[in-house]
């Protein structure tokens, strides 16, 4: 038996893209308040096929773990001659200092590739004190918005991959951001937090409108789906949950795969790693629905 999930979003439709022309300059927030739930992973492929179709795409890495860096070809423990978001977050770098190209492979290695039309702003380990040094800040919600906003004509999308969590880095990226996606596994207890997360966007957004903040939840997209009802009935249902309370808002899924850890560790994103695999399909549709197709 389904439970039906209460949202306030019941009627919101998703925002229509009217053009898909390059400079848009449009930034998305990839967000969830849990850990695992494919929010990196869906980052850094959705900008992968983006950069594909001919969109300048620059992904900002905010989380600690340094996940969208190591998929985007860089490991944070070697990179001290470059600056990260930690360094921007300090005064140590500018925000143009800390981009770098993005690499199928470990960058700089001889068998690597440099991804055409996409960029990263790696993240560090040193963002842990993140939330500290925010804390003491005035305008300490609007960070993030005032070093992406004097670049962001420069880039038709920009991804920011968030924390596992809605803290106060979390926020910052919402504030930034024009829309949200919302990443979750298909699972009841998953789905029911999301009501949580939708009353927070609406929150920052409201409270800070005054400084430019106008994101929404805007789409929710299901990961580590099950690829046959036999792998799991509660998944199945959840799914057909999430359908029944969002609606159009719901992307198409992205299926579980073991390819998705092999890429990981070979640094690459999926169309790079692995382009005939199912998963990888599963990206190209996601970043179609989010209204980014060929230039």
């Amino acid at each position: 038996m389904l439970i039906a999930l209460q949202s306030p979003l019941e009627h919101r439709m998703p925002p229509t893209v009217e053009s898909t022309s390059p400079r848009a300059g449009r930034v998305i927030a990839m967000t969830n308040q849990a850990g695992g739930s494919g929010k990196t992973t869906s980052a850094v492929n959705v900008a992968a096929c983006a950069a594909e179709f001919g969109y300048r795409v620059l992904v900002v890495g905010t989380d600690a773990q340094c996940d969208a860096s190591v998929l985007l070809g860089y490991d944070p423990d070697e990179m001290e001659d470059q600056p990260t978001l930690h360094d921007v977050l300090i005064g140590a770098a500018g925000i143009e200092e800390a981009i770098v190209p993005a690499s199928a492979g470990p960058a700089g290695e001889e068998e690597s590739r440099e991804i055409p039309n996409l960029f990263l702003v790696p993240e560090s380990a040193d963002l842990e004190d993140a939330e500290q040094i925010l804390t003491s800040r005035l305008a300490r919600e609007m960070w993030l918005r005032t070093i992406l906003d004097p670049i962001r004509d420069q880039w038709d999308l920009i991804i920011i991959d968030c924390p596992g969590n809605l803290g106060l880095v979390s926020v910052n990226a919402i504030a930034a951001a024009d829309q949200v996606v919302a990443c979750v596994k298909p699972s009841t207890k998953e789905l029911r937090a999301m009501t949580r997360m939708e009353t927070k966007v609406d929150q920052i957004s409201a409270a800070f409108a005054a400084n430019g903040a106008k994101a929404e939840l805007s789409y929710v997209l299901l990961v580590d789906v099950p690829t046959t009802r036999s792998q799991g009935a509660v998944y199945a249902d959840s799914a057909e949950q999430a359908r029944e309370a969002y609606g159009d808002m719901v992307l198409p899924s992205v299926r579980r795969s073991p390819r998705i850890a092999e890429a990981y560790h070979h640094q690459m994103p999926m169309s790079w790693y692995d382009r005939a695999a199912p998963v990888t399909a599963d990206f190209y549709a996601v970043t179609k629905a989010l209204g980014l197709r060929r230039c």
